[in-house]
This record gives C-alpha cells, structure tokens and sequence, in this order.
C-alpha cells in the first residue's frame, strides 16, 4: 500500500454506509501513526454515534492521532452570510447596506448556499489545519457532492465577469473625479470590492485544486443492489466529467461473490474495494479498526 494522498472525500447515495466507511479509514491511518482529522460534513450528525463519544461540535481527539469533528452546517450557513455582510458593510454606504442585509438574509433560503457554506468549510479545514497529515471527509448524499465539486469553477468564471465590471466602474469613477492624483492601476489596485473578488477566487481557483490535485482522493460508496449501484455508476460518470479522478469504487455490505460479480457487470474495469456485511453495527474504536484494515489492505 502507498498512499501518498492526504485529502478523502467519499461520496454516494445516502445509507450505504459513507460515514462507517470514512471513520474505519480515518480510525485506521490514525493507528499506523498519520495525525489524523476526521471531518463530518452530513446534516444527519451520525458520526459521533459511530465514534461513540458525545458531541463533536469543536474538534475532539478521540485516540492519540485521531481527531474528530462534526460540523452543524446550518450554524455554518450563518456564520457564512454574516461574514459577507461584515464585508458588505465596510465597503458600501448605509443607505445601500440596509437593502444588501436584506438580500443576505434571504440568501439563507436561496438554492446553492447550502453548497457555497460547505465549501467555505472544506477551504478552511484544508488551510487552516495543515499540521494534519490526512483529513478525511465524511460527505452528505452524492447530488450534493456533485454540486460542490462543479461550483468552485462556476463560481471562478462568476467572479471573473464581477471582476470586469467592477474595473469598469473603477474607471468610470477615476475619470470622473478630476482631484484624481493616483495612476489608475493604483486605484483598481487599492480597490476594496476589487480586493474581495480577488480573494474570493483565489479561495475557489484553490478549492478546485483540492478537488483535483494529487493529493485527493475521491472513492463512491455503494452498496450492492440496484438502486445504490445506479446511482454510484451515475455519480462516478458526473465526477469524471467534471475532472474528479475517482480512485476507488467502495462496495460495502457485501453477502456473496454473485453480488460483486453483478456491481463488476454494471460498472466494469473499475477497481473495487469490498467491505463483508458485519455481524452487528460496527461502532467505537475496535469495530471501525476491523474494518478500516481491510479496506487498506485492499487499496
């Protein structure tokens, strides 16, 4: 085994088993030494029943190089939308503010900042705890991931069309002020609204490397019957298509060879890691290990 990733994302249709899965394979990097951040980023908040430990809202160590936490996305969303009015608030006049905090509250309901709220999670996870040497993701369901991988360049070429404008209005503005001593570079340079947007994408045009880099890797969890397999072979098709390299197809809760050889038949020439069904629902430290080094050991 070589895994030189740091980054794991594990995506797939809801109940096959994502967030056993992650905890095994986080529970067992953290036994063979990696300092290890196991990151729950499902609305469902199973992962601390999984660990068997109480709550995981600030980060918690649960062995001597795991570390667990849980993020209650809907917190997440605030915090977010009250950042952007921080921002919106220091560069524009209170007259425009008043209505601009109205469009952010509504945008607590808008399709898309459920999405906007987890990247700027993922982001500052990734940057902000680089003493971890993996960082394991536990997703919500697939259409949500899906969602998220493709938002970073949607967002990036939303951001470079604001970016034109706002020079133009910089320009516009320069050219009207005849008291103007600065060059205009200078001016679109110091810009407030210009320095948000560019730190914006650059946060986005980073996002995209996480998704796509070499450190990552990106693995579909399943479960052998019809509907959990179209669903993986669909979402596998949509990452691709977007640039997700996706390592691994995890086949989890399996019964019999029939089984695998029928997920081989509806998704060939893919490399599939099998996980046996347990005996009883694997939860704490001992159980997860169990099966998080027999997924190693297949990778």
């Amino acid at each position: 085994m070589n895994l030189k990733e740091k980054i794991f994302f594990f995506s797939g249709k809801g109940g096959v088993g994502k967030t056993t899965l992650s905890s095994a394979i986080a529970t067992t990097f953290a036994d063979m030494g990696f300092k290890t951040l196991l990151v729950s980023l499902d609305p469902a908040h199973s992962l601390s029943l999984i660990l068997n430990v109480k709550e995981l809202d600030n980060i918690k160590k649960i062995t001597s190089n795991l570390y667990a936490l849980e993020i209650n996305v809907d917190n997440e969303m605030k915090s977010y939308l009250k950042r952007v009015e921080k921002e919106a608030k220091r560069i524009v006049s209170p007259v425009i503010f008043e209505e601009i905090k109205k469009q952010i509250e509504l945008a607590y309901y808008s399709p898309g900042a459920f999405e906007l709220a987890i990247l700027d999670i993922i982001h500052r996870v990734v940057y902000e705890f680089k003493d971890f040497e993996k960082i394991v993701f536990d997703t919500a369901p697939s259409g949500y991931t899906l969602r998220l991988v493709s938002l970073p360049s949607v967002f990036n070429d939303w951001i470079d069309g604001l970016l034109n404008l706002r020079k133009e209005v910089v320009k516009y503005e320069f050219y009207g002020n005849l008291e103007e001593k600065r060059e205009l570079s200078e001016v679109t340079e110091n810009d407030d609204v210009m320095k948000i947007l560019k730190r914006r994408k650059t946060q986005f045009e980073l996002l995209r490397e996480i998704f796509l880099g070499e450190e990552t890797l990106f693995g579909v969890v399943l479960t052998p019957q019809k509907l959990p397999v179209e669903i993986a072979k669909r979402t596998l098709e949509e990452l691709e298509s977007l640039g997700v390299k996706v390592n691994y197809l995890f086949v989890n809760k399996v019964k019999s060879e029939k089984e695998v050889k029928e997920v081989e038949e509806n998704i060939p020439n893919r490399k599939l890691i099998l996980i046996k069904e347990q005996e009883k629902e694997p939860i704490g430290i001992s159980s997860l290990l169990s099966i998080g080094r027999e997924v190693l050991r297949q990778l």
